[in-house]
């Protein structure tokens, strides 16, 4: 019961205090300043130690949006680089990205994506929080 008074509380707090950003801001390159919150451990120590790269990895790594709505996600690891450099994002709301292939993106009513960005902005920065995993990113534009 506690555990969910927190979360509602939080939640609420993002909202009222975090404010959206427009899709002509989000054009140019983006640093990841650092991970913020709580990344869980993995149950499996092999497991774990993929995080730890994949943690690494977005650490040092870049978002790229440019106005042709063309997305790069500059990172040291391989797959998933490659599964992210030359997509297409969809500005879906003052809050969310949708990252799909490039031949989705004629496709407006499609739901396809291959990675979903919620942005915050709140105190001062701009947060990325990845829908498909644990991270939120602390973001600097370049």
């Amino acid at each position: 019961m506690k555990y969910n008074i927190t979360l509602f509380l939080l939640f609420v707090n993002l909202i009222c205090f975090s404010q959206s950003i427009k899709e002509t801001e989000l054009i140019g390159k983006w640093r990841v300043e650092k991970i913020v919150g709580n990344i869980p451990k993995m149950p499996k120590k092999n497991q774990q130690q993929k995080m730890d790269v994949l943690i690494k990895a977005f650490k040092n790594s870049t978002f790229e949006f440019k106005s042709n709505h063309i997305f790069n996600l500059n990172i040291d690891f391989p797959e998933l680089r490659n599964m992210m450099n030359n997509t297409h994002w969809k500005f879906k709301s003052e809050s969310y990205i949708m990252i799909q292939e490039i031949k989705y993106k004629d496709k407006d009513k499609d739901k396809y994506e291959l990675m979903g960005i919620k942005v915050l902005r709140k105190e001062g920065g701009v947060f990325f929080t990845m829908t498909e995993s644990p991270f939120v990113l602390k973001m600097k534009k370049n």
